[in-house]
């Protein structure tokens, strides 16, 4: 279950990750020919929208956080909170 008591800046962190996550596995499904998204080369795959939704949050995200956001991006869950 998600938690943010402990850390006020983890439900921000989440609802960011969550967001990013969501667009890029949207954006996975279309044939896109240029843009970042499309230079990112992701495609649908978990493990890469994770690393590139890291990347973009830079060097203060959290990879749990991370993690638990693109799982529920990628099985079609609503945010939690």
């Amino acid at each position: 279950m998600f938690d943010a008591s402990d850390d006020p800046n983890a439900a921000s962190q989440y609802r960011r990750a969550y967001g990013e996550a969501a667009r890029l596995i949207e954006i996975a499904r279309f044939d896109h020919c240029f843009g970042r998204d499309f230079a990112a080369g992701i495609g649908g795959r978990v493990e890469a929208i994770a690393a590139e939704v890291t990347r973009r949050m830079g060097a203060s995200a959290k990879a749990d956080l991370v993690g638990l956001a693109v799982r529920d991006a990628s099985a079609g869950r609503p945010p939690r909170w």
